[in-house]
């Protein structure tokens, strides 16, 4: 019987083979990944891409097949190389990819049939001239589904690491980091959280609908897109149950809302835009926040927006036009297409708002690649940059300026670590500003002794990972020197 390959699936196989860099291990830039699933299933969906017009359905299809697999790769290539008498590593990029994502589906969607599992991945491989191999293909999967073998992982007790390593798909150099920072009981549940697909979290546009009807706007978003959705413990934003529906008749597309996870949505909380204020946003794109301080500040604030990747300042851009901002007849919103290091505001700023480049280690519910495309060496490399980050911000602002600084991460090195730098560095000049004010109810108690607001990755709120701080300029910094 003839059997063919779903769009969704040929999307997902090819993808997960782009992702992964297959073909050249050492092209991986660990500071700098080429290939991001995101901005590859963008292309595939756009107009002229593979799955132009592919209904919401299918697209949710193609995403729960390449993120369930790229979150627990290394432990089912485990598991196929075990079952497998060859190196699997000697095979091709796309019977790795049909292994991987094969074995996926068997083990963890329940709602597709294991022989749908098998023959797609069979005929994915046959339809990129591999016949040869679809024997090999075929019998392992057909293996894997009989789930006839069991194969001894290594003990918790006496290889704690290795053991937290295979069992949640963790690369071991992460848990050696994290093992030095927590017990292995909390690990045991840290671990498998930041496994879980994130929250589909939207933020409501408040300049076209208020907070206090955010009910409304939930009612609308279920009768006209079928999208049910919860409150969150920030204001305005909600917790969809379905993936948003993005396509050019939605609200989403007419502005009524954005797509921001909620660690996302408090930095703008913590910045506290005020009206007149010139407030900085030193790494712009794609606009989320810049449009939320937009936002909170009534679109009376001066916005300065600097970014230094073309297409991440065009998003921005159209963040704002489809949100509906820049039509406003007060809105004072600049962009500059430039490298915050090499930038010097035209005014001193008010607020600076430095969301850093970081390890990104607490987003990686969000971005599971990154376990894979990343090595320990990222973390003193974006300490070191982040340094110097603080340093030129610091420059831009007013003598009672503040820095709001922020990053993806929880490491030590990256939150913590840069807070203590801080003070030492600059003494005097500055001043720690207690977040706490600032933020909702609920969110207080993630700031620590120190003032640092720190959210672990793994958290039951299902927020992510996360760290920041907030220095006041109480006297201008002495001139650079060469």
């Amino acid at each position: 019987m003839a059997h063919h390959v779903t769009l969704a699936r040929v999307i997902a196989y090819d993808t997960f083979v782009r992702v992964m860099n297959f073909r050249d291990p050492k092209a991986i830039n660990p500071h700098n990944p080429k290939e991001r699933p995101e901005d590859l299933l963008e292309a595939a969906f756009a107009p002229g891409g593979l799955g132009e017009g592919m209904r919401r359905l299918d697209r949710n299809l193609v995403k729960e097949l390449l993120y369930g697999s790229l979150r627990w790769y290394s432990k089912i290539y485990w598991i196929l190389q075990n079952i497998s008498s060859r190196n699997l590593d000697q095979t091709s990029p796309e019977v790795r990819a049909a292994l991987v994502i094969g074995t996926y589906q068997i083990f963890y969607m329940d709602r597709v049939p294991e022989r749908a599992a098998v023959n797609e991945s069979v005929e994915y491989v046959r339809s990129k001239g591999q016949a040869n191999a679809v024997p090999f293909v075929n019998g392992i999967l057909r293996q894997i589904a009989r789930r006839a073998e069991y194969f001894a992982k290594p003990d918790k007790t006496r290889q704690p690491i290795d053991y937290l390593a295979l069992q949640f798909a963790f690369p071991r150099w992460m848990i050696e980091r994290w093992m030095k920072q927590f017990r292995l009981e909390r690990l045991e549940t840290m671990l498998p959280a930041m496994n879980l697909p994130p929250p589909y979290t939207i933020r409501i546009n408040t300049i076209k609908t208020p907070v206090s009807e955010a009910h409304l706007f939930q009612t609308e978003l279920l009768r006209q897109e079928k999208t049910h959705s919860d409150r969150c413990n920030l204001r305005g934003a909600l917790h969809c149950k379905e993936a948003p529906d993005t396509d050019p008749d939605s609200l989403f597309a007419a502005g009524w809302y954005t797509i921001q996870d909620e660690a996302s949505q408090l930095i703008a909380h913590l910045v506290d835009p005020k009206p007149n204020e010139v407030i900085i946003d030193a790494a712009f794109g794609p606009g989320g926040k810049f449009s939320h301080l937009f936002e909170l500040s009534g679109g009376a604030a001066r916005l300065i927006g600097v970014e230094k990747n073309e297409s991440q300042l065009r998003r921005a851009q159209q963040t704002m036009e489809r949100l509906g901002h820049t039509a406003l007849p007060d809105a004072k919103v600049e962009y500059h297409h430039a490298d915050f290091l090499e930038w010097t505001s035209p005014v001193p700023a008010d607020k600076v708002l430095l969301d850093s480049p970081c390890s990104g280690l607490g987003v990686i519910k969000r971005h599971p690649e990154s376990k894979w495309q990343k090595n320990e060496r990222i973390i003193p490399a974006m300490a070191e940059l982040q340094r110097r980050l603080i340093t030129h911000a610091l420059r831009q602002l007013r003598v009672g300026g503040e820095l709001i600084f922020s990053v993806c991460s929880f490491e030590p090195e990256e939150t913590s670590g840069q807070l203590e730098w801080a003070l030492k560095e600059f003494g005097s000049s500055v001043e720690l500003v207690s977040p706490v004010v600032r933020l909702p109810d609920y969110f207080k108690r993630y700031v620590t002794r120190d003032n640092v607001l720190l959210i672990y990755g793994g958290n039951p709120d299902q927020t992510d990972g996360f760290g920041s701080f907030i220095l006041k300029l109480r006297a201008a910094l002495p001139e650079k020197t060469t």
